[in-house]
Order: C-alpha cells, then structure tokens, then sequence
C-alpha cells in the first residue's frame, strides 16, 4: 500500500529519531539530565473544592524567590490514564472510535483510552487492555509501550497518559465484551488507513491526545516496519 507522507508528519518523525542534539536557543539551556522535578517550586496547599469523577483543585505554589501563586488544578479518579492505537497487519489499517466529547461539545475521533483505577490494580497494562476491549471490542495482540514514562496531559491537569500500540488484537464477541461506562456511547471504526487517521487530525476531527498518541504510534509502526 503507497500513501504520501504529509511534510509536518516526515518533520515530527525526523526529530524523534534523530540521533543529535539540538542547538540550544539563546535564551533557554536544555537541562542535561532527565529530571521534570521542580526544583525552585514548593506546592504548599492543595484544597479540593470539588470532586467526582475528576476534581479541582486549588492549588498554592511558592516559588524560589518567595512568590506565592495560586492555580486551579483539574484532578482525577486513579492514577493516571491509559491511551491505545490498534493496528492490523494484514490489511494495514488502525481501528478508532467516535464519540461525544462534553468539553468541547462535540462527535470527534479518538482512541480506546481511559483512567487507571483500583479495578486494575493500578497497572497501566491492565487498565489498557480493559479499555481496548471495552471501547474497540479487541483483546489480546503484541503491546508497546510508547514512551519511557508517563506523560503529563496539560499545564493544569494531574493525569499523566501512559500511551501504547497494540498490534494485531484479535475481535471479541459482543456477548463477552466489558461493559461500557454509563456515559459513555461509541461508534467504533475499524480499517483506517493512515492517510484517512492524518486526515481527521489535520481537519480537527480528532480530540488532541489521540491525534498525538496516533502520531507516535505511526512512528512506532515505522520503527516496526509496518509502514
């Protein structure tokens, strides 16, 4: 299967794997070791103000120079969230979902994603291979893991997204599958192509983490030699 490979997507894949370092910019060092940590900020107070399924919290910071700031902070239920592109081999296509997405108020694509909870016995793993068969319908397959840790979501949000590609997952038969969440209502697609995936996210018809985890696990799948 030929598809042209739009110019931003041969961009992102070039700098995620190039093998030097970038020039610093004048006015920002990049730090040498591998530490987000904040060093210069202390979180002093965090007041939960409301909470369900997701909180918020007012959180108080004080800086290295005696500053305090407050922010208002958007928490979850769990430990994190999970994110998961399905690949088929043979025929080289991915298989999504479509649904509403309150916050926007909107029908987008997206991927099967969801939160790490105590069901799951807070494994990344395991939540998403629940949510692979809740949301797609799919179990089993080869995994991999995405990125070396878990990835912050946003600047105002505690979850961190633990991505992954799974390869090949085989259909489970509805009678069988895990319920879905009172809430939710999805419309799962199967066989899309890449082209048709890139498509959705350059027309904004895809939430923003999964037009980003697609996008890494297109790169994976490079890596793998499935594209």
């Amino acid at each position: 299967m030929k598809w042209s490979v739009p110019l931003w997507l041969t961009t992102f894949c070039l700098a995620s794997r190039t093998q030097h370092a970038l020039p610093a910019h004048p006015a920002f060092t990049v730090p040498t070791n591998n530490s987000t940590f904040p060093t210069d900020y202390w979180i002093i107070e965090d007041k939960e103000v409301y909470k369900r399924w997701r909180s918020i919290v007012q959180r108080k910071v004080q800086t290295s120079g005696d500053k305090v700031i407050n922010f208002d902070i958007i928490g979850q239920v769990g430990s994190g969230a999970v994110i998961i592109f399905a690949w088929n081999s043979t025929d080289k296509t991915a298989t999504i979902i479509r649904e509403y997405n309150p916050g926007p108020h909107e029908m987008l694509w997206g991927l099967a994603a969801g939160m790490i909870e105590d069901k799951h016995g807070d494994d990344p793993k395991v939540a998403a291979e629940c949510e692979l068969e809740e949301e797609c319908h799919l179990r089993g397959g080869r995994w991999y893991s995405l990125s070396e840790r878990p990835l912050a979501m946003d600047k105002y949000v505690t979850t961190k997204i633990h991505p992954y590609l799974v390869v090949d997952p085989e259909q489970v038969c509805e009678e069988s599958v895990r319920p879905l969440d009172e809430e939710e209502d999805i419309e799962i697609v199967s066989g899309l192509t890449i082209e048709e995936i890139l498509g959705m996210i350059q027309r904004a018809e895809m939430n923003i983490v999964g037009a980003w985890a697609s996008l890494v696990a297109i790169n994976k799948l490079h890596d793998l030699g499935e594209l």
